[in-house]
């Protein structure tokens, strides 16, 4: 049975940034969760699913696009500029914690792919948050290069000196002029679009990617409880260089699940939505 959602809207970066709030059953106020999509994807591509377990876990739960991305205002489109959707993560936390219906002292954060290192870098910053969950995070350590055909008109673009590239989002083959490769990510995309996601473009600003960005620095310097969910077949973002760091970081937990990058939000659902679940009652739940 589908859950109750709220269509919700907020300020971030002078942009309407809008979700779907999920509110949880039981006594108010209720613990809260903060959730965003990886790189160009939008909440369509399965935040209902998670955000729908973390509601019916007792988690009022918002699940929002980001700045320039999907239902979200913010020019201009398709700029996945980590400083701006780290904004947003903030100013989503603010909302929700402004919510009568959540008790602003039992709010998690939760991201997925390219926002699964956002939420690593939010880990470690002195933010009104108790918990954490990457899942299968971008560390910047460790990943595919681009692709041929993307390594040639980023190049061409600086030496005609434009930052105003804007290419594919994903690519069927490794030559090819998109962003993303690995682990079959142009399949995914573009069936996961046609059977529920049609806000998505296939399309990035390549600018956005310029800003520095290094989650994998910021592991051990977490703040709070942080849960890194990985797929050791992760070809897109791969976790052993984490996952050897975080043994060593003692807020720092792992749980792996079977298959690839993508294999997180389908076949091994089940997997990853149940540890987060678990890791969010254990630091979340009713004390």
């Amino acid at each position: 049975m589908q859950r109750e959602r709220l269509d919700v809207e907020f300020t971030s970066h002078g942009a309407t940034l809008r979700g779907w709030l999920y509110p949880a059953t039981g006594d108010a106020p209720r613990p809260g969760i903060v959730m965003a999509h990886g790189l160009t994807a939008v909440r369509e591509m399965f935040l209902d699913r998670y955000a729908e377990a973390f509601a019916t876990a007792g988690f009022t739960t918002l699940a929002y696009d980001h700045f320039g991305f999907g239902a979200s205002d913010g020019e201009p489109r398709q700029w996945p500029s980590p400083s701006v959707q780290l904004e947003g993560y903030r100013d989503a936390i603010r909302w929700l914690g402004s919510q009568p219906s959540v008790d602003a002292d039992r709010i998690g954060i939760w991201g997925s792919s390219f926002s699964g290192g956002e939420v690593i870098i939010l880990a470690a910053e002195d933010l009104p948050i108790a918990c954490a969950v990457a899942q299968v995070p971008g560390f910047a350590e460790g990943g595919p290069g681009l692709p041929t055909g993307a390594l040639t008109a980023i190049t061409e673009a600086f030496e005609q000196g434009r930052d105003d590239l804007v290419l594919p989002a994903t690519t069927p083959t490794p030559d090819g002029d998109g962003i993303m490769f690995a682990d079959d990510a142009h399949y995914w995309f573009t069936r996961v679009a046609a059977e529920r996601a049609p806000a998505w473009r296939n399309e990035v600003r390549f600018s956005g990617l310029l800003e520095p960005f290094r989650p994998i620095d910021h592991l051990t310097g977490t703040k709070v409880p942080l849960l890194l969910v990985v797929a050791p077949d992760d070809a897109l973002t791969p976790p052993g260089p984490a996952i050897a760091l975080a043994a060593s970081t003692p807020l720092v937990e792992v749980v792996e699940i079977p298959g690839g990058h993508f294999a997180a939000y389908e076949s091994a659902f089940t997997a990853s939505s149940e540890a987060a679940v678990t890791f969010f009652l254990r630091h979340l739940g009713d004390r």
